[in-house]
């Protein structure tokens, strides 16, 4: 099927309408005691918070039919659509609200990272210094029964909560694992810290030049590599260590697991933020034998677009079966925590491997850039923009303005560019978001995980501004919010609590001007995230016509204080009114 550019994609929001006014008259007929087609599932009993509007609002009842839901109002109406095959769920003063979409996560690498080793700080982890990394290491390595000469995996390590206050060396490894190829993630995933025999085994030596966009730090000798292999590098040499190709069948249950763990924190709507060709394989392939108990939404890496053309077309924007390639994802700058997000201004503290005016990495040229996105923009595909620095961004706004410059109108319009990260902003780059319509997916835990860290390397003005969300919904963008996890916890509410308090985890306020209410740090991870998708008519509010894409709180985070909300359970989570995730001890 030809993809249909977003600009002519049909606004279902009428036929949804008619359709609804429809099947309530099919189901409530004369409305007698045992409707001829009776509802299949009834859920009232506490609040059924909508997400409609730009204010709460509730309902006491919602009714499906078929996984979709056909009246939201009264529970004396409800009642009348339902009959004695109807199943009845009293929430028992539960908080219903729909599903999580997750605006931007990395299920692939997910999947892969839940059998390697957890090299996190607290609270996501326990290392503290560099020993720790090799006891987490052998730790697997003996759990798992790995040989010595089998691939070791690590990720999560973090420079700024180490004693030592620096990346692990190929030595540090080398010293426990002499014959074990050992490759360990940094917590942001733009860069990785691989052994000698790692790096032997991937031909990276003395002689191997940095690739376009990425680069081999070495020793003071200004030859030997380091161990420390940063942003395109790691692709070009590791990739096909972090994403192995295994049995289809054990990777798609694997997958599986996953996307359980995305259902268990209320999600219904999952992201593969970053897939390549080993990746695409693996979720077709999940997807066509049922094993997605949640949806998910693959975004290409542009590196892999050309190869998976040649193999298939891509079907793009449109679901196959829980699966949907929605667009291209297009890498600028790595990560502000890492030290390698591109910026106009440099670093306040030192970079490793850089000695003068530390500014961060480019992932490409701007040149390169605009011809990469005019490309897709001319095959009217949907473009995801990863950019962390300002100086990114501002590659993205010029290269956009200078494009939809050429394009015509109905060509710009309804475009739905998402800018992904978006966190060393400046005013005027907000500015030129609200002119040209580029939608920021921010990413408000960091200002949780690393705000403190922030503060020294970018120094309080630009931490302060860090993913700018006051600002951006009050200039009337259309604002999601996400984890890009692993980098950090899939975790919606999370998300919701870092959004609304903006406190560091040593408890400093990171930039108060950008707090947002409660109400609408939810709708960054619902109803905005379903538009960012161009799922709005089908997800991210409870209304008629829409999916039965649902989570159970057991409190309302409306209703609770603001440092309360991360501490809200999900007492089940619910996929096409089909139940995907249920507490253990809830009743």
């Amino acid at each position: 099927m030809k993809f249909t550019p977003s600009s002519e994609r049909p606004r279902r929001g009428i036929a949804l309408a008619i359709c609804s006014m429809v099947a309530m008259l099919a189901l409530t007929g004369c409305l007698s005691e045992e409707p001829k087609q009776q509802v299949d599932t009834l859920y009232f009993g506490g609040d059924i918070l909508t997400m409609q509007g730009d204010v709460p609002e509730y309902v006491e009842a919602a009714a499906i039919k078929n996984g979709t839901i056909v009246f939201i109002g009264s529970l004396d109406q409800a009642q009348r659509l339902a009959g004695k095959r109807t199943k009845r769920v009293d929430l028992h003063g539960a908080t219903l609200m729909p599903g999580f979409i997750d605006s931007h996560s990395h299920v692939s690498i997910f999947t892969q990272q839940m059998t390697w080793a957890n090299l996190s700080p607290t609270p996501a982890g326990r290392v503290t210094q560099i020993s720790d990394i090799v006891d987490e290491l052998q730790k697997t390595q003996r759990e798992q029964g790995l040989a010595k000469d089998e691939w070791l995996l690590g990720m999560g390590y973090d420079v700024d909560y180490l004693a030592e206050r620096r990346h692990p060396s190929a030595a540090d490894l080398d010293a426990a694992f002499p014959e074990t190829p050992v490759v360990i993630m940094h917590v942001s995933g733009h860069m990785v810290v691989a052994n000698s025999i790692a790096m032997r085994l991937k031909g990276v030596t003395i002689t191997t030049e940095d690739p376009p966009g990425g680069e081999i730090v070495r020793l003071s000798d200004g030859q030997t590599p380091h161990g420390l292999i940063k942003e395109t590098a790691l692709i070009v040499h590791f990739l096909d260590v972090l994403m192995p190709k295994a049995s289809l069948d054990a990777q798609s249950l694997q997958l599986n697991k996953a996307l359980n763990y995305y259902a268990s924190k209320g999600v219904t709507t999952a992201q593969e933020g970053a897939a390549l060709p080993v990746s695409v394989e693996v979720l077709k392939y999940a997807a066509a034998n049922n094993l997605m108990p949640i949806d998910v939404v693959a975004l290409v890496r542009y590196e892999g677009l050309q190869e998976l053309e040649r193999l298939q077309p891509i079907v793009w924007g449109e679901y196959q079966g829980k699966l949907k390639f929605e667009g291209v994802k297009l890498a600028l700058d790595g990560s502000p925590q890492g030290k390698s997000a591109f910026l106009t201004s440099p670093y306040l503290t030192p970079v490793e491997g850089c000695d003068l005016s530390c500014v961060g990495i480019a992932q490409m040229t701007a040149q390169q850039f605009e011809k990469v996105m005019r490309e897709i923009y001319g095959k009217g595909i949907h473009v995801f923009a990863h950019a962390n620095g300002d100086g990114a961004i501002d590659m993205l706004i010029n290269t956009h303005a200078n494009i939809v410059a050429t394009m015509a109108p109905e060509q710009v319009d309804d475009l739905r560019t998402v800018a992904i990260h978006s966190q060393v902003m400046r005013p005027d780059q907000v500015n030129s978001y609200i002119k040209y319509q580029i939608l920021p997916s921010f990413f408000t835990n960091h200002t949780y995980f690393w705000g403190d860290v922030h503060l020294q390397n970018l120094g309080e003005e630009r931490a302060g501004f860090i993913s700018p969300m006051r600002a951006s919904m009050d200039g009337g963008l259309t604002v999601s919010n996400h984890s890009d996890n692993p980098v950090t916890p899939i975790d919606p509410l999370l998300g919701v609590w870092s959004a609304v308090n903006r406190i560091s985890i040593n408890g400093t306020v990171i930039g108060e001007s950008q707090r947002v209410s409660v109400y609408e740090a939810l709708k960054a991870a619902t109803i905005n995230a379903a538009f960012q998708y161009f799922e709005e008519d089908s997800k991210g509010s409870i209304e008629v016509g829409k999916k039965a894409d649902f989570v159970a709180l057991d409190h309302n985070p409306l209703k609770v204080p603001n440092s309360e909300i991360k501490k809200i359970n999900i007492l089940y989570t619910i996929k096409n009114d089909a139940v995907v995730f249920q507490l253990d001890d809830y009743r």
